[in-house]
């Protein structure tokens, strides 16, 4: 977590690694709209907004990121503050991982060689890889240089998705962490002791408090949950009290929260294909579609599809009773979508893996077992030596995959006091300014916990936000007409407007600097005299 997320405290300037640097777009102005800006303030008046995109409530899950911004806002740096919530989550998901391995197939080894295929995906990336680096004298050294993901679908060639490596948990800070809470839930029924009925409600309710508040800390970790719930209400029926109880208090804690995340329930759909909906549906019949799902999920399971589909019928009574919401929890995200984003349905695809990769272990650990049962030592070492080759295919991607995190390099963000103008902002604003912003990551507004018209549009549009304010803001900027400016600046309560040369980008809007420095006083001016900062009034005079 520190190797991808640090601070230069010397030159206060805040290193985020390039893998990260765009998800961190979004995550710096939230985690700073609660140490900075006025976003705990309206937490508690139930008016959260998102700081890219302020004037509707919040609708992105950021009671993680809140957290973060309290503990900076406490004094801690902000560094230490993302780093240990995030490498606590993680740890407590390898811990869990573990546990639950251990207990169900009764082996450490087991447990730890699923530890194993969790860190190192079991993807078929590595024959891109060697396609672009043929194997040589220097495969190795190849690999230990990595710092291009040899697969990266649906933003790179090729079929294999880009969510399979670290870097999913080194960018969702809040995923391990949600993973972790479920899966020790999943831990506590495994466990199968006998409760009494008011045992069991008492029980019930701290977890049911806490899964409440999902729908703002990880929604897709509540749907995960709700399936798993579902299953072992059957499976379990000594646990069954205490899955309705837990199941009604979080239902009556959650649904209040629907209203603002209902634009994640209208999402929902038909959706067969994944991410690869559009080449799924185009072509012409069943057996094509399925078939070519398959060699999709062939691709980016490897031998793990095999080895888990093989293996389920292997395991124990207990141990398949326990792993059994692995097939809805696959097929449903298969075929339907949650949010306005296909790609987001990865999260189950993650939870799936996990507990799949047991079922690997299992099969490769008791595949040694009997091997040392042989009378023959050849026959002994033929079959170890297999089970050696085929772990190897199983975490070759993903040692391929750890390297290129390994050797990410780190972006630096000038942090307050060395951005000059953040820190003026923070000094001179109050918390709860809105500023049209000249840039969409890492505005200076932003790094100062005040809230911008609009940030990467992406982001609020994989949140659930409607409405296209890209064509608002260039006529904001670009427009002659002081009333039509001055009515769309008092629309959206806009306090500050910043202008700077965008060198022609064409994603943002044609921002003439020289017209606005000729036209107004700026209320703040950087000494190169290209980033300006004027408050509405001054454009807009009563």
């Amino acid at each position: 977590m520190f190797h991808t997320f640090s601070y230069d405290a010397q030159n206060h300037s805040i290193q985020i690694a390039f893998k990260l640097w765009s998800d961190f777009g979004a995550h710096i102005p939230l985690i700073r709209s609660f140490s900075m800006g006025d976003n705990l303030t309206r937490f508690f008046h139930g008016t959260t907004q998102y700081p890219i995109f302020p004037g509707e409530p919040i609708r992105y899950h950021y009671l993680f990121f809140m957290l973060v911004g309290i503990l900076e806002r406490l004094g801690v740096r902000i560094d230490w503050a993302l780093n240990v919530p995030s490498a606590l989550g993680f740890a407590s998901l390898l811990v869990l991982l573990y546990l639950i391995a251990k207990r169900l197939f009764h082996s450490k080894a087991v447990g730890f060689l699923t530890l194993i295929f969790f860190l190192f995906n079991g993807s078929l990336a590595f024959l891109r890889f060697f396609s672009l680096h043929p194997l040589s004298a220097q495969t190795g050294s190849d690999i230990i240089r990595a710092n291009q993901f040899p697969a990266f679908a649906p933003w790179g060639p090729g079929l294999i998705s880009a969510f399979w490596n670290l870097n999913i948990y080194t960018n969702q800070r809040h995923l391990a962490p949600a993973f972790a809470m479920v899966l020790c839930f999943l831990y506590i029924i495994i466990k199968d002791q006998k409760y009494t009925p008011k045992q069991q409600i008492l029980r019930a309710i701290p977890w049911g408090i806490i899964f409440g508040v999902f729908p703002y800390f990880h929604p897709p970790s509540l749907l995960i949950l709700a399936i798993c719930m579902i299953c072992y209400f059957f499976l379990y029926p000594n646990s069954r009290v205490f899955l309705f109880t837990v199941g009604v208090i979080t239902l009556c804690i959650s649904i209040p929260q629907m209203y603002h995340v209902q634009s994640e329930v209208k999402a929902v759909a038909w959706y067969p294909g994944y991410i690869f909906h559009n080449e799924v549906v185009s072509l012409r019949s069943l057996p094509q579609m399925l078939w070519y799902m398959v060699v999709f999920w062939w691709q980016n399971l490897g031998l793990h599809s095999i080895f888990i589909l093989l293996g389920f019928f292997l395991i124990s009574k207990n141990a398949r009773r326990a792993l059994i919401p692995i097939l809805p929890i696959f097929l449903v995200p298969n075929f339907f979508k949650f949010s306005v984003e296909a790609s987001a349905n990865h999260k189950f695809f993650n939870f799936v893996l996990m507990l799949g990769a047991m079922i690997t272990a299992y099969v490769l650990i008791s595949f040694v077992h009997k091997a040392k049962r042989q009378k023959h030592l050849i026959i002994t070492l033929l079959m170890t030596g297999l089970v050696g080759v085929v772990t190897l295919f199983l975490i070759l991607s993903g040692v391929i995959d750890f390297f290129v995190i390994f050797n990410d390099t780190k972006g630096n963000l000038p942090d307050i006091p060395t951005n000059k103008e953040a820190t003026w902002i923070k000094n001179n604003t109050p918390p709860n300014a809105i500023f049209l912003n000249s840039g969409y990551l890492y505005h200076p507004a932003s790094v100062a916990g005040r809230a911008i018209f609009l940030g990467w549009p992406y982001f609020p549009w994989s949140a659930g936000y409607k409405e296209n304010r890209m064509p608002i803001m260039n006529v904001m900027y670009e427009t002659r007409d002081q009333k039509e400016r001055c009515d769309l600046l008092a629309k959206y309560n806009i306090s500050y407007i910043t202008v700077e040369d965008v060198k022609n980008d064409v994603n943002l809007p044609r921002i003439d600097l020289a017209y606005f420095l000729n036209r107004y006083k700026p209320v703040y001016l950087s000494t190169n005299q290209r980033f300006a900062i004027f408050t509405t009034q001054e454009l807009c005079p009563p």
